[in-house]
């Protein structure tokens, strides 16, 4: 055993403040970041590192990748301006306008932009502003105005007046007719950059070289240098609420303009360069600044911070600002494209925030009201107020690669490291326990001290317990002590000791007992305990789910039961009744009283509300299989170690799911021809393929929205769509169909489009109902015809017919001609060459019939023939 001096730091004497290149501002935005703020303005109370920076170019859509302009308009759509073409972006695609599909757009390369109160979008261009209206686009006016300058700004006074910022004058245009002032009018030259109007009316005119300039009355006003106001180029001018307005300049920094006073400000006051480009305010009065090569500023509460491309923006030479509806601030750089910052669902809190590492492996709260993390690779953090303290191997630790913490009760603090053993830190002294000292492995993933004051060490080799000098190991035998990543003692003082991968050992009478997957355990790898008020113990492990231990009885919980995940790395419950778990795909919560209702047999499943990539965390893998993974402040906040910082969570204070959006039909495509999907749509016989495009009006997490569609007419089921904005039909029979569309931000809670988009397929000729009359008629027409026709041909031939047998009959019933008859039978030769009895000749030849009998003649002689023979007359 060792002992180092540690002077720098005193755990509860003097605290050296961290610098990590983040100054007091950052801390003090992290301490005050739990104030609940409206949604539709980013939290000024965030370092601008804390919020999410989402970012795209040329290879998510965009037709270029500077950014000169950009606008929102009321139908939800963003219009980014760059210098190859405008760009219209529903949240998850651009649809693109240029010189070759919009002529009126001319070199595709776009300065300003600005929506009217008519809803019109006017786009400044080299040489002519555009108009775009009803979904076409049109030259407002052109070169014969400005002389083929720059059309640079907008901005619309409260009589309708568009007024606009040219290279070659100022130009008012009003219901069709335009009026250009110059020079000549009083102007301190026509290079203007810049327009706006104050609330009071006054326009104000950043001009290039001539400083600023108002016009009111007819009149135009410079302000003078006497004034304090920077003679310089004024790239930005925009009014705040109070009447205020803001310039921005080229190499002077920012002035305002305040009832005739001018306050300045420049690097000396914060600002991160004098040379500025532009400005937005938000919904919250936050004014935001762009620089030429620092990135962006934010100036709130009258202090200055800023975001650079070291802290993620994408470039630090800014054109556009923009802040929309929804509370996000877009930012267009010069080949950078467009960066979009947003509020995190979820404080995080990292490197850029003042700690030392990223990789953040343990966490745990002091009584002192301190918060400890452990670091891999940067040591320990202490976070007190708005300083963070960090402690090292320069400090006296034996290694940066820190994996556990423990309080003791007399405050001193222990820390687990990877590779280095354990240290102590008491009253600014750090002392080494290591092999040497009994440890039973270098590598600690566990310590914790239980009710009677015994420090329990676990390590992947093996558990040792400390005796108040040295460590001396715990063996058990038949009982696996190896890789003890967690502990736990209960409210019966039972131990409970999580393996990483034998499964649970329990200590309960000075006897050991190992448990398992055989006797109900959810995994053997078991990384964290929490016990609740009735006194159920519950396991997390490393992939089988989770266990509650009640009355020496396992109940598991898995996936297939409703659980999110199967990792439960730690388990903290919030004052609400929810257990918090972390896994790597983020965390999630289930209510307490539905897992015991299931693990009772009274419910079959459970609920799981989880967090992950969709909510804008730093990282979605958590820190597991080191102690304590997790914990709650006084406050009721979880903090979860990740590996790209700390993740605060306010269980009392999660914003709600986003409502379902409104639903946007784009345009309809019939056989390659686009049609306006605002009225209804005939389409022509055999329409072949029809595709509907459709978009959500929302750029807040549009690529979380989900769709459903139907076709009344052709089915009344939905449809669902998933994240896909296109519905495609190969072809539809004739007929009238209503087609639906609704959204969703969670997959509950619906909303369709405002009116059902009706198609109206056309019949060929033959499928009409007309048509189909006609036939049958035609068909009755014929098969009556041609019945009449076959019974006067069946009556025709009838009277043939019967003529024919009538002349038969009457051959046959008159007996003409020679009849050859032998001489001595008497039979009579037929038509056919055969003889045959006359009579029977006759009978077929005649009507005659034949009755027989006998002459006398005959009769004489056959009497006297049979008298002859008789036998007495022999």
């Amino acid at each position: 055993m060792y002992m180092l001096s540690w002077r720098a730091f005193g755990h509860r004497g003097k605290k050296r403040r961290a610098t990590a290149g983040v100054g007091p501002v950052a801390m003090l935005l992290f301490g005050l970041t739990v104030a609940a703020l409206p949604a539709e303005a980013l939290n000024p109370t965030r370092a601008l590192t804390q919020y999410q920076n989402d970012r795209w170019q040329t290879e998510q859509g965009l037709p270029q990748s500077t950014v000169q302009a950009i606008t929102e308009t009321r139908d939800g759509y963003l219009w980014v301006g760059t210098l190859d073409g405008l760009a219209r972006f529903d949240g998850v695609r651009f649809t693109v306008f240029d010189a070759r599909t919009v002529p009126a757009l001319g070199s595709g390369s776009v300065l300003g932009m600005m929506q009217d109160a008519e809803g019109n979008l006017w786009i400044g261009r080299s040489g002519a502003a555009v108009i775009h209206k009803d979904g076409r686009f049109r030259i407002a006016f052109g070169e014969e105005v400005t002389a083929g300058s720059a059309v640079w700004s907008f901005c619309q006074a409260k009589d309708g007046a568009v007024w606009a910022a040219t290279n070659n004058g100022l130009v008012r245009w009003a219901k069709g007719a335009t009026r250009v002032f110059r020079k000549a009018d009083g102007l301190p030259t026509d290079k203007l950059r810049s327009v706006a109007f104050d609330r009071d009316g006054t326009l104000w005119i950043g001009t290039t070289g001539g400083g600023l300039v108002s016009y009111s009355g007819g009149r135009f006003e410079t302000l003078q240098s006497s004034t304090g106001f920077p003679h310089a180029e004024v790239r930005a001018v925009l009014s705040d609420a109070e009447g205020g307005v803001w310039a921005a300049t080229a190499g002077a920094g920012l002035a305002r303009v305040y009832h005739g006073r001018v306050t300045t400000y420049t690097v000396a006051d914060g600002l991160p360069s004098n040379q500025l480009a532009a400005l937005a305010l938000d919904a919250q009065g936050t004014l935001w600044i762009g620089t030429w090569g620092a990135g962006i500023c934010r100036m709130s509460a009258g202090r200055f911070s800023s975001l650079s491309s070291a802290g993620g923006l994408s470039a630090d030479q800014v054109w556009s600002l923009y802040a929309d509806r929804e509370g996000s601030l877009w930012v267009g750089t010069w080949v950078g494209g467009l960066n979009r910052l947003r509020d995190r669902r979820f404080l995080v809190f990292g490197v850029p925030e003042g700690l030392s590492n990223n990789n953040t492996r343990a966490v745990l709260h002091t009584r002192d009201g301190a918060t400890w993390v452990a670091t891999a690779g940067g040591g320990v953090n202490r976070i007190e107020g708005n300083t963070v303290t960090t402690i090292r191997t320069k400090d006296g630790l034996p290694s940066d690669e820190a994996s556990s913490l423990c309080e003791d009760r007399d405050g001193s603090l222990w820390i687990g490291t990877y590779t280095s053993g354990l240290a102590r830190l008491n009253k600014g002294r750090i002392t080494v326990y290591g092999i040497a000292e009994g440890l039973p492995g270098a590598d600690v993933r566990a310590v914790y001290q239980d009710r009677a004051g015994t420090l329990w060490v676990g390590t992947m080799t093996g558990l040792g317990r400390f005796d108040g000098h040295r460590i001396v190991a715990v063996t058990a035998p038949g009982v696996p002590l190896d890789g003890v990543v967690s502990m736990f003692e209960d409210h019966a003082g039972t131990l409970w000791f999580g393996t990483a991968g034998d499964g649970l050992v329990r200590l309960r009478g000075g006897a050991f007992r190992a448990l398992t997957t055989k006797d109900g355990l959810a995994s053997n790898k078991v990384m964290a305990f929490h016990e609740d008020a009735r006194g159920s113990l519950w396991v997390g492990t490393g992939g089988g789910g989770i266990t509650r231990l009640r009355d020496d009885r396992l109940v598991t919980i898995r996936t297939s039961d409703g659980l999110w995940d199967g990792f439960a790395e730690t388990i903290l419950e919030d004052r609400a009744g929810n257990l918090w778990m972390t896994c790597n795909r983020g965390f999630f919560r289930v209510s307490r009283n539905q897992l015991d209702s299931f693990a009772d047999g009274r419910i079959g499943k459970v609920t799981s509300v989880a967090y992950g990539a969709s909510d804008a965390l730093r990282s979605t893998t958590f820190a597991g299989g080191q102690s304590p993974s997790g914990a709650v402040d006084s406050r009721g906040r979880l903090w979860l170690p990740s590996y790209r910082g700390l993740v605060v969570v306010d269980p009392s204070n999660i914003p709600a799911p986003a409502s379902a959006p409104m639903v946007r039909l784009e345009e309809v495509t019939a056989n390659g021809i686009t049609r306006d999907p605002g009225q209804a749509v005939r389409l022509p016989p055999g329409a072949g393929t029809l595709t509907i495009r459709y978009t959500a009006k929302t750029l807040l997490d549009a690529d979380r929205i989900r769709f459903r569609w139907r076709m009344d007419g052709l089915s009344g089921d939905w449809v669902y769509a998933g994240t896909q904005r296109e519905a495609f039909y190969p072809s539809l029979p004739h007929g009238n169909y209503r087609f639906q569309i609704a959204a969703s931000a969670d997959g509950m809670t619906w909303s369709e489009a405002s009116a059902p988009f009706e198609v109206n397929v056309e019949p060929f000729v033959y499928q009409t109902a007309w048509f189909g009359f006609a036939v049958v008629l035609g068909a009755v027409g014929v098969v009556t015809g041609g019945l009449r026709w076959r019974l006067r041909q069946h009556r025709r031939l009838e009277e043939e017919l019967q003529q024919r047998v009538n002349r038969a009959l009457a051959d046959v019933n008159t007996l003409r001609g020679l009849l050859p008859i032998c001489a001595w039978c008497k039979k009579v030769r037929n038509d056919g060459g055969y003889w045959e009895q006359i009579e029977v000749y006759v009978r077929d030849h005649s009507e005659a019939t034949f009755s027989h009998g006998i002459c006398p003649e005959c009769l004489a002689r056959f009497d006297a023939s049979r008298e002859a023979t008789r036998p007495d007359n022999r």
